[in-house]
């Protein structure tokens, strides 16, 4: 970009101002940094961790290297500890998780060390300035003055402050803003900063004990501390104290070095690991300081030509990281606006106006993720001191028995609507959880439509007991069986009573219900009620198929164990019993819930084992398709043998998940001699190499169930319009039945529709699913059309079938790019 005639002067020369400075230079755009300090990149005694949301904007920048080889060694491991300095919690794998979810380590480092990264990539460094404290500012109606203590003048188009949590910017914007509109401050903003906390940050050379790469958290009562390894021998430390209260305000305490040695020798005998006590670190640093955590996000950022970004707008308790890292976000978003903004002027200047409505933007962007934010990490803290009882009995009960799904989960959730820099390219770095700002758009939660969408499922979940379990009592199909059962014989065609089998295992109740079970569908498949009952029976099993093979998928992903989905075969024994089009509103319901998170859509968790993937065609060809075909098989001793079919078919689901089990082992102990792919396209299959087998398993099943549809259709057009009324549409459930074919003929008539719309309302979500977290363009208004066409088209069976096909290989995406311009708003997700 040309130079253009615009200034922005910056007040701080720390992180949030260097980062600021260097984004405007890439970008052509006039600035002036005034540091107060005599130097760039002072020791005062902090370190700074980097995470994926910084290093990001870091990457963009091109310092991702630099910061990586000064920092040497990221975040290996991860250690919570309790008061004797014991783990009770570990995440070993902590870098490999961060680089595979994220693209991005965590790494620390002197924040100086940062600083003077950022410095050295500014080219013109002579607009860092040093020693310029500032002592006023004056906005005018097309410029900001500044005045230092030193009595030199710096004017701008915009002023930054980037100067802290005692922002001078911040004061004299107030100033401002009480002469000028004494409404736009909130009076109360002045005494409303609070603080609970207070810490001593430290660093420490060439102590012994604490592993490299190993990040420890301890916890203690009403203290706590965190304890990251740094480059070289030092050791980086935070002891954090609950003050007793919190302060507001000008109250809030300032501490002298007496007051830190003497709450540093309090502590001393304190256990940061079992062979490591606090005394080590604090009589081998080399430096430390003492200071109270106020922890706030302003409600005004800005006035006129004036805005503060970093800890002048938003200040963070240390221990999660994010108040750097939130600060170059800040210095992105309000990069991003004010390029967006100069690129549409045409005389490559802004008015207040237009300056205003830029502020506007970057703190409606901005300040829901930054309150959410500090809100995580005050509650983070608390837990981490073990403030009240409830607090200590989940460190000691609930968080050894934590798992690492929720904390990355909870990554995706902080990480994911992080700000970067819209006009600067991002190397690529592979990960699998896409930024929201690489989505087709971002990500929403489901809001108001959960309830209408558990209301609906509930509604059909009514409606099968209503139209199945009631049904068959009041139109007395239930007293048919009963009498079957009684006379141990069941009437065929032509009034002939032929012998119901007593006996399949040997197992009482296991043998009544199964002689239950026979009595309802022999008549399906033997002693039909009328001429389209057959060809109805044979849609619906094909209809089905499609679906078990979905829930079997389903039941073995890695991201559903330990949920209800995780049991294929306790759903396939109910929806057996009760009848599928009861039980199938239940599991969708189940399936809606578990998946409301977008975590839940990671690629990582989606795919199966290949071993599994391969296996569940043949367990489902062996396990239900062959069953099924038996039961419509001609047979000699026809009668006897049929009722064995049909209870041997029943548990027919479970089969597939038994065979796909076993199968899985005989392919996984077959392919463990075959040489495994190293070279670099096998790495970045490693989320799709199910993909093949899963897609190649929905054609099969969905191709059966459309050559029933086209069947149906094909029957349809030769037997007249009545034919599909006869089929499919069902008399009144309620009104008494003469036969029990007829009865079961209603029944099956209600479960295949109920299952049916249940199923279509699924997929419609999980089609929606994907495009509210942004990882397709396929609207629910297009999914809807799509449904309707295809069950149209190759029945609901099929239409599902395909559904899955496609959805597969979209949440399997690792590669991503950005999508339209910047946005003013951020939706919450």
């Amino acid at each position: 970009m040309d130079q253009k005639p615009f200034k922005v002067v910056i007040v701080g020369g720390s992180i949030a101002g260097l980062s600021l400075a260097l984004m405007l230079e890439r970008n052509g755009i006039d600035f002036v940094v005034l540091e107060a300090y005599g130097s760039i990149a002072p020791q005062v005694g902090a370190s700074f961790g980097v995470l994926p949301n910084g290093f990001r904007i870091l990457d963009q920048l091109g310092c991702y290297e630099s910061v990586l080889k000064m920092a040497e060694t990221p975040v290996e491991k991860f250690f919570f500890r309790d008061s004797q300095g014991q783990p009770f919690w570990a995440f070993e794998d902590f870098n490999e998780k961060s680089m595979g979810s994220h693209g991005y380590p965590v790494v620390f480092l002197d924040r100086r060390m940062l600083i003077q990264v950022l410095y050295e990539k500014i080219q013109d460094k002579s607009k860092v300035i040093t020693s310029q404290r500032v002592e006023s500012i004056e906005n005018g109606t097309s410029s900001a003055t500044v005045t230092t203590t030193t009595g030199q003048v710096y004017t701008g188009n915009m002023m930054v402050g980037a100067d802290g949590i005692h922002s001078k910017v911040r004061q004299e914007m107030w100033k401002a803003a009480k002469k000028i509109d004494p409404t736009w401050i909130d009076p109360a903003e002045e005494s409303a900063l609070p603080a609970t906390y207070a810490c001593i940050f430290g660093i420490s050379k060439g102590v012994e004990g604490i592993e490299k790469g190993v990040l420890n958290s301890v916890f203690n009562e009403h203290y706590s501390y965190l304890i990251p390894s740094g480059p070289g021998d030092l050791t980086y430390w935070f002891l954090v104290r609950n003050m007793g209260k919190t302060y507001y305000g000008a109250d809030i305490p300032r501490f002298s070095k007496e007051e830190e040695e003497t709450l540093a020798k309090e502590h001393f005998h304190d256990q940061i690991t079992p062979t490591l006590q606090f005394s080590a670190l604090y009589k081998s640093k080399i430096a430390s300081v003492y200071t109270s955590l106020p922890e706030y996000v302003y409600k005004k950022w800005h006035f006129q030509r004036t805005i503060t970004i970093g800890d002048a707008s938003h200040k963070f308790e240390p221990l999660t990281g994010q108040g750097g890292n939130n600060a170059m976000e800040t210095a992105a978003s309000l990069t991003n606006h004010l390029v967006a903004a100069l690129k549409k002027s045409q005389s490559g200047t802004l008015s207040s106006a237009e300056i205003s409505k830029i502020f506007e933007g970057v703190q409606q962007q901005r300040e829901n993720r930054a309150w959410t934010l500090v809100k995580a990490s005050h509650a983070r803290q608390r837990l981490e001191c073990l403030e009240t009882p409830l607090l200590k009995f989940m460190a000691r009960y609930v968080l050894p028995r934590l798992p690492k799904s929720l904390i990355l989960d909870k990554w995706i959730d902080t990480y994911g609507s992080a700000v970067s820099l819209d006009m600067l390219p991002l190397p690529y770095r592979p990960r699998e959880a896409p930024y929201f700002d690489e989505r087709f758009r971002t990500p929403s939660s489901r809001g108001v439509v959960s309830i209408l969408l558990y209301a609906a499922y509930f509604l059909l979940t009514w409606l099968g007991y209503r139209q199945l379990s009631t049904a068959i009592r009041a139109n007395g199909t239930m007293e048919l069986v009963r009498q079957t059962i009684k006379s141990k014989s069941i009437l065929l065609p032509g009034g002939v009573e032929a012998p119901l089998r007593q006996v399949y295992t040997g197992l009482g109740p296991v043998d009544l219900i199964l002689q239950v079970i026979v009595t309802i569908f022999l008549p399906a498949v033997t002693n039909f009620s009328t001429p389209e009952q057959p060809l109805q029976v044979m849609y619906f099993l094909s209809s089905i198929l499609p679906i078990i093979a979905i829930l079997t998928v389903e039941g073995f992903r890695p991201r559903n164990k330990w949920t209800l989905l995780a049991t294929p075969s306790i759903w396939a024994v109910l929806y057996q019993l009760r009848g599928i089009g009861l039980i199938a509103p239940l599991y969708f319901v189940s399936s809606t819930f578990i998946s409301s998170g977008m975590s839940y859509f990671s690629p990582s968790t989606r795919t199966l084992p290949e071993s599994t993937a391969r296996a569940i065609l043949p367990a489902l060809a062996l396990g239900f398709i062959v069953p099924t075909i038996m039961l419509f098989f001609p047979l000699a001793d026809s009668l006897n043998m049929r009722q064995i079919f049909i209870a041997l078919w029943q548990p027919a689901p479970i089969y597939v998940v038994i065979l796909t089990q076993i199968f899985s082992r005989v392919i996984k102990s077959i392919g463990s001699s075959t040489p495994v792919k190293t070279d670099s396209s096998a790495a970045e299959g490693k989320f799709d190499s199910d993909i093949p087998h899963l897609q190649t398993l929905y054609a099969v099943a969905g191709g059966v169930s459309a050559c029933f549809h086209v069947a149906f259709l094909l029957s349809w057009a030769a037997l007249g319009t009545n034919f599909i009324t006869k089929v499919f549409i069902p008399s009144d459930a309620f009104a008494q039945v003469t036969t029990l074919a007829d009865g079961v003929f209603v029944f099956f008539q209600n479960d295949f529709l109920l299952v049916a719309a249940a199923t279509l309302l699924w997929c419609l979500v999980s089609v929606w699913d994907l495009h509210r977290i942004g990882v397709s363009n396929v609207s629910w208004q297009m999914a809807l059309a799509g449904l309707i066409l295809g069950s149209m088209a190759i029945g609901p069976g099929a239409t599902a079938a395909a559904v899955w096909y496609w959805r597969e290989e979209v949440m399997s995406r690792t590669s991503f790019r950005r999508h339209g311009p910047v946005s003013s708003s951020v939706e919450s997700t």
